[in-house]
């Protein structure tokens, strides 16, 4: 999937969405400014993936595919010891990461493009809520397949998708023109596999919140009940999302 520059003729309906792209997830969020963001969402992150970049040292770099307005790179930028590298191919998100990180290198730039010919570049690598955007299988499996020969050795991938198993799996496959695909943790195993990646662990949810960890144990149960009913007894990961590491 090649990025058009903002000379160049708008030839597709994916094209012409990622060009005004921040309207549209304003629409979705609660705000673009990092400075606005929900800090119970920063301590959730920290939940989630903090001791995972305790394993980095100091100098590693780090990249966040997809990095969208920032808010993944303005939290890791509390990390200053990490080299960091955010590209987008949304032109408008990558200004206003670049506005809200400024310490970290932005590109707006099709993922595929950047990694290539980054061999063992990078000590991490995330990539949230992107992989759906992708427009055709190929091309998330080349994505997948240049992320594990830009890792280091040890390096590890963290990768967030929506995930098909969730009751609203529908309503979130279809709240965005540009998605193309969901994943269930059984799939996403197999992309990541096919990709060359050996070790593959799902991360739970976590969150600071007490009411929103209520609220993930009742949907849990609900999910599992409605699973059992339909004769489908194998356990299943069921929230709104999945989140994977996968380790070089």
């Amino acid at each position: 999937m090649k990025a058009s520059s903002p000379g160049e003729p708008v030839n597709s309906l994916h094209q012409a969405a990622l060009r005004q792209y921040s309207a549209h997830y304003e629409r979705l969020s609660s705000t673009l400014d990092v400075a606005k963001f929900p800090r119970r969402t920063y301590k959730n992150m920290e939940l989630m993936y903090g001791r995972l970049l305790d394993r980095l040292a100091a100098g590693q770099a780090v990249a966040d595919l997809g990095c969208g307005a920032g808010f993944l790179l303005h939290w890791l930028s509390g990390r200053p010891h990490l080299r960091l590298t955010g590209c987008d191919l949304s032109e408008s998100q990558a200004e206003l990461a670049r506005k809200a990180v400024p310490s970290a290198e932005i590109v707006f730039q099709d993922a595929v493009d950047f990694l290539e010919g980054k061999r063992d570049a990078f000590g991490a690598v995330f990539c949230m809520d992107m992989l759906e955007h992708l427009e055709t299988d190929d091309q998330c499996f080349r994505l997948l397949s240049e992320v594990h020969q830009a890792l280091e050795r040890n390096g590890f991938f963290v990768c967030r998708v929506p995930n098909a198993a969730n009751v609203l799996a529908s309503f979130h496959r279809y709240l965005d023109i540009t998605h193309h695909r969901m994943f269930t943790s059984h799939s996403l195993r197999q992309a990541f596999e096919a990709a060359g990646f050996q070790e593959i662990r799902f991360l739970p949810h976590r969150s600071s919140s007490l009411v929103a960890n209520v609220r993930l144990g009742l949907e849990y149960v609900l999910h599992r009940a409605l699973y059992l009913l339909s004769g489908y007894a194998r356990r299943e990961i069921y929230t709104e999302n999945l989140v994977a590491v996968a380790f070089k």
